[in-house]
């Protein structure tokens, strides 16, 4: 329960910052990174290779930021890679399809009610936030 709202504090925290400056700041992921590992050894050598391979979704990420020169945000493929030490694999893997489909409706919307272009750019960590808390609560919020 304490991880589960830490993390939703870490998602705030950088949604608050990618939207107001496009920016995921290291020293917000640093601590929240670190907590997450350290959680993870303390439960066990399962839970620490859970936590890596949680990462690696955030680390793939990352690698298509690098591929694509910025197309996708280094910082979304970091935030990611702290959401999967919290997370691990499976839950981070659908976190990130969740948010991507929260993303591509309100895009769908926004271009077809607002007018906007294909190649807005919009911040995603808030989609990850929106994800990770109708995951969390099952929808139950959204009633």
């Amino acid at each position: 329960m304490i991880l589960s709202l830490l993390l939703t504090l870490f998602l705030i925290i950088c949604s608050y910052t990618d939207i107001k400056k496009k920016e995921i700041y290291f020293k917000v992921l640093l601590p929240f990174f670190l907590t997450g590992v350290i959680a993870a050894a303390v439960s066990g050598r399962e839970a620490v290779l859970a936590a890596l391979l949680g990462a690696a979704a955030g680390i793939a990420l990352l690698l298509l930021s690098f591929i694509t020169k910025g197309a996708i945000g280094e910082g979304d493929g970091l935030v990611l890679v702290v959401t999967g030490v919290f997370l691990g694999i499976s839950e981070n893997l659908r976190l990130l399809t969740f948010a991507l489909f929260l993303s591509a409706l309100f895009s769908v919307g926004a271009m077809i009610i607002k007018g906007w272009k294909r190649d807005r750019e919009l911040p995603f960590v808030p989609f990850l936030l929106a994800a990770f808390l109708i995951i969390r609560t099952g929808g139950k919020f959204l009633i």
